[in-house]
This record gives C-alpha cells, structure tokens and sequence, in this order.
C-alpha cells in the first residue's frame, strides 16, 4: 500500500520545485511553490526562504526582507539567513560597502604551499580590499584586489554582488599583486592581484601617473582606464569620485563616495577609501624610491581642506585602526595644519 505524502513532505516537495523553477529564472512558478510551502509547513524556515529568494532576484527587497524575517523567526539560529536579512536591509538603502582583511575574510584557506606562504605575507602586511558599489544593481568595484583574488570573488558571491570594475589606489604589489620587490622576491613567487581580474575580463582603472607600472606586471593598456583628479566612476546609481593624491606613489589616489550616494554612505557624510595616503595618525610611507615627500605635504593640505570633517576613513593597512574621519585626522594625525618647514624638519630635512 502506497500512502499519500503529509503535509510535510508535501511541503518539502514544493519548496525544492520553488528552487528548481527559480534556478531557471520562471519567477511566477518559484513564487507559487513558495506560497504553497509556506502555506503546508508554516513553522518551516525554507518555505519563506525560497519566497525571499525570488522576490530577492526580481529586485522586491521589501518582499525578501519580510520573508528573510519570517524565516529567521523559525531558525534563529541560522547565520545564513541573517546574512540574507543583512542583504536585503542593505539592498532596500542603496550601499554596498566590505572592508575585507586578510587573515580574517579572505586569505584563510590555503589549498598548497604556495597560497600558505602568500596567505601567511598578506596577514602580516594587513592589507584592506574594498568592494563598493550599489546594493540595488548588485553591482560593486573591488578596490586594491590582491593576494587571494578568489576570496574575494567569493565574498561578493556570496554577498550576491557583481564585481564589474577593478580600482587600484596606487601601484604597490601589495595593493594590486605582482612580483614583490627585494628582498621579498626571494622565493619567486607572484602575488595575485587584478591580473587576475583583468584576464576574467573586468577593466582596471587607475590614476594616469601609476598606469605604466601596471603595464610592467602585465596588465594590457587596452584593459585600462587611466584617471585624473576629479574624474567619477559609476556603480549602478552610486558615484565614486577619485582625488589625486601623490606622495606615497606619484599616482596615489583616494576613492571617495559622497553622502548625497544612495544609501547615504558614511552615516550621511561619505567615505573615503584612502589607499596608502592616509593612515590614522600617520600617512604612507615616504622612504620608498618614487616616493616624494613634496607632494604628499601638499596632498594631506588638499584632503584637509576639500574633504568633510564627519567623512569616515578607511585606510589601505589596519596599522592603527580600521577607519577615522576627516575631523579626527586634522586633530591627531598628518592632516593637521603644518607649515613647509615643520614638515621637513618632521622628515630629517
């Protein structure tokens, strides 16, 4: 005797064709599954998952939220829908923003030696990779990809997010990969960087005066957008303005995302992803040999004079702090008011 399914496998049964039909982007089907799901398992997380899911996919971010919520509600313990109701609430805002680290979200899980002795350089260098870009589109640009450029493939995987645009905020091999420079280079290896985004067929863009290096790690001039002082980048509805900032490397420059963005970045006042230019507390190095200690004085006077004071911080290393702000910078660190000869004598000449 063959007995008739229960509302639970029955349940079951519609939540896999809901996944099935969402797979195959027929949205009208995956949603009434989902309904039906919902409808003979009403404490079962999955039925409103799959809901979410397809409301998430056709851009209904209000819809998923609700249904993301219902589905916590029934495991709240479940990290991964936690990260869907992240999504969503990020999704209905505008902004997408990751400041990754490696060592902690990215450069983890060696697969060989040579990713361990790559993973093991890029914890202690403490370099931050940035994706940003619009929650609404799922379209994002990662800032200064390097040494574990699938983990950061993944992360906005997982995020549901599109990389479309590579950025680098200078040249430096820890910021866009490459050979390392001696004595570094003792091992022969190559750190991954956006060579590795370029060939997967995303265009780099970068201030003109560091376009040259990139060309000498292999990336194609085809492949480049060269930038000057002012110029905006679009990410869906979210604009990325680049401030030419030389000092630590003749085309170092900050990314900056106004508050008037969609999502009101920055609590309202923006952000700056400042690359290799400002630290808190400090700024790049300045011993390095196209260093030029000139025209980093008269960059960290521009940033104090055209930046908002609120604008949040966010440096390219975690060597004292993850972020600042304008305001805490021109009390504490390098973008206080210093005259031409103070700065000199601060730097032995």
């Amino acid at each position: 005797m063959i007995c008739a399914p229960d509302d639970t496998a029955r349940g079951t049964i519609h939540s896999n064709l809901a996944l099935c039909y969402l797979k195959l982007k027929d949205y009208a089907m995956a949603t009434t599954h989902a309904d039906v799901a919902m409808c003979l398992r009403p404490g079962w997380e999955k039925g409103y998952f799959r809901h979410g899911e397809t409301a998430f996919e056709q851009r209904d971010y209000a819809t998923a939220l609700k249904d993301y919520e219902e589905a916590v509600k029934c495991a709240p313990n479940d990290a991964a829908l936690k990260h869907r109701v992240k999504l969503a609430k990020e999704a209905s805002n505008g902004f997408y923003f990751r400041q990754l680290l490696p060592g902690r979200d990215i450069a983890v899980n060696a697969k060989n030696p040579i990713e361990q002795q790559i993973f093991g350089a890029a914890t202690q260098m403490q370099n931050f990779i940035y994706l940003v870009g619009d929650a609404r589109t799922r379209e994002c640009v990662a800032i200064d990809a390097c040494w574990d450029v699938d983990g950061i493939l993944a992360v906005a995987k997982n995020d549901k997010m599109r990389i479309t645009k590579a950025v680098a905020t200078h040249y430096h091999f820890d910021h866009v990969g490459g050979k390392p420079p001696p004595p570094f280079d003792a091992l022969g290896i190559e750190v991954p960087g956006i060579k590795q985004l370029e060939a997967a067929g995303l265009p780099m863009h970068v201030q003109e005066e560091d376009a040259k290096k990139l060309v000498e790690i292999g990336v194609p001039e085809k492949s480049m957008t060269t930038h000057k002082d002012g110029d905006v980048l679009e990410i869906g509805n979210v604009r990325m303005r680049f401030v030419h900032t030389p000092g630590h490397s003749p085309g170092s420059m900050l990314c900056v995302v106004d508050g008037d963005n969609p999502g009101a970045p920055g609590n309202g006042a923006g952000i700056v992803v400042s690359g290799d230019t400002i630290f808190p507390g400090s700024c790049g190095r300045l011993d390095l040999p196209d260093a030029d200690k000139d025209r980093m004085f008269h960059s960290l006077a521009k940033c104090a004079a055209s930046l908002r004071d609120d604008m949040v911080v966010y440096p390219g290393h975690n060597y004292n702090g993850a972020s600042s702000t304008i305001a805490k910078e021109k009390k504490d660190g390098l973008l206080k008011p210093f005259t031409k000869t103070q700065w000199e004598a601060m730097h032995g000449k």
